[in-house]
């Protein structure tokens, strides 16, 4: 903690929204939004889900295609709408654009208490919990130098004090979802990720969290899904940013 109230005292951090530096770069807390972006993201959170009418963060619903698949739940902290000029927004537009270890963090604060409770709805706990993050594609990591599904993965293990993640392998030559119409992205993205045996052979009976940073379709975490439902998880649940609303599958 000392190290970080350092850190932010010499690069003090920015508003991951508006810019403006922020005013108490001694706090180690997470923290990624002033004050007057903050109370915009709050209320962005409370806005009704499309699908249940309550409060976004409140929805656990998972995306049509998601629970042929094993995917019960669906965690998430606000509904994606890209044309929308928004706190949510410039959030997700930094974390995919720009590394930083402040955003990734402050997320994995939001997130935390939702999958403890969700935790605790199932019967399940942290320590009999594995996260599981979907890979960026091999092309976009080049271009970016690093996978913000990652990061925010290992932030919200830390902020859960669970083991390391575990990895799949996302495979060479696959398109960029967000390219794609509905039936190619589900094309795409079940042929694009692979289970490695020795990073998945402990995952029988326990509850996997499957991370992403936006969820559009589905298709990729149900693909991730499908890919670790043989090595017999008790269950499978998925958490993330924000979710687009669906189409019909």
């Amino acid at each position: 903690m000392m190290i970080k109230a350092l850190r932010r005292l010499l690069f003090p951090p920015r508003c991951a929204s508006c810019g403006v530096l922020l005013d108490d770069a001694h706090n180690p807390a997470p923290r990624a939004l002033c004050g007057e972006c903050l109370v915009k993201w709050d209320a962005q959170k409370n806005e009704l889900c499309h699908c249940c009418g309550y409060p976004a963060s409140d929805c656990t619903k998972p995306v049509p295609m998601m629970p042929r698949h094993g995917i019960e739940k669906l965690v998430r902290l606000a509904e994606y709408q890209p044309q929308r000029s928004c706190v949510g927004n410039r959030m997700i537009f930094k974390l995919k654009d720009k590394e930083s270890a402040e955003l990734q963090a402050f997320l994995a604060s939001e997130l935390a208490p939702m999958i403890k409770k969700q935790l605790l709805i199932l019967g399940q706990t942290p320590e009999n919990t594995v996260l599981v993050w979907a890979p960026r594609s091999k092309r976009a990591e080049r271009e970016r130098g690093f996978d913000q599904s990652r990061g925010l993965c290992n932030a919200l293990a830390r902020e859960l004090g669970v083991q390391k993640p575990v990895r799949l392998i996302r495979r060479a030559g696959g398109r960029v979802q967000k390219m794609l119409g509905q039936a190619q992205r589900r094309k795409n993205a079940f042929s694009a990720f692979e289970a490695v045996p020795e990073h998945c052979a402990a995952l029988k009976g326990k509850c996997v969290i499957l991370v992403d940073d936006v969820v559009t379709t589905g298709a990729t975490l149900s693909a991730c899904a499908a890919k670790l439902r043989p090595y017999k998880p008790a269950v499978i649940i998925a958490a993330c940013v924000a979710v687009d609303v669906p189409s019909e599958t």
